[in-house]
């Protein structure tokens, strides 16, 4: 039960100190709130580009070493109607390109046979962080400790460890 004055006004409600102390807090909390969102939506961005990049480093390996396996010779030249190749394999009736497309951050693999051209998106890289994210480093105009070896290596993050993917070709005598 609230008591109440001989005028009749309840004495229930905020007292000028709680009332400033809610308004204080409330301050404080909406001054840091948006500051701990955006940091938040920062790190899920990040987080999410290396997910990418990761599972683009998955599905490159997924067809790399069963390309290079079965590749005759490896250059770099332009197959395919691709102009900027990382990798070029080709065997009697097929062409395999390995290409990275630096305004969309796009990597794909683009098989050429008699029947067509298949595009395959093998994932997106943070084209803002590496503008090469991945590279021959040996198999075509490289040199290479072995001349049956492809490697091509990969750099997703600048701040990591590169990935290097090395295959080895089948014997020119199979």
């Amino acid at each position: 039960m609230t008591e109440q004055r001989a005028t009749g006004r309840s004495e229930s409600g905020f007292t000028l100190t709680e009332l400033l102390v809610t308004i204080v807090i409330v301050g404080i909390i909406g001054t840091l709130l948006p500051t701990a969102m955006i940091l938040g939506l920062r790190f899920t961005a990040d987080t999410g580009k290396r997910v990418a990049a990761t599972s683009a480093v998955g599905a490159l390996g997924h067809y790399f070493y069963g390309d290079v396996q079965s590749a005759d010779t490896v250059t770099t030249d332009p197959a395919c109607g691709v102009a900027e190749v990382i990798v070029h394999l080709s065997r009697p009736g097929t062409d395999v390109v390995y290409a990275y497309d630096r305004p969309t951050g796009a990597l794909n693999r683009v098989k050429c046979t008699a029947e067509g051209v298949v595009t395959t998106l093998l994932g997106h890289f943070d084209n803002a962080t590496s503008t090469h994210p991945v590279t021959l480093s040996c198999g075509a105009e490289t040199s290479c400790t072995s001349p049956m070896e492809v490697t091509l290596t990969v750099q997703s993050d600048p701040a990591a460890l590169p990935t290097a993917l090395t295959a080895v070709r089948r014997s020119s005598s199979s």
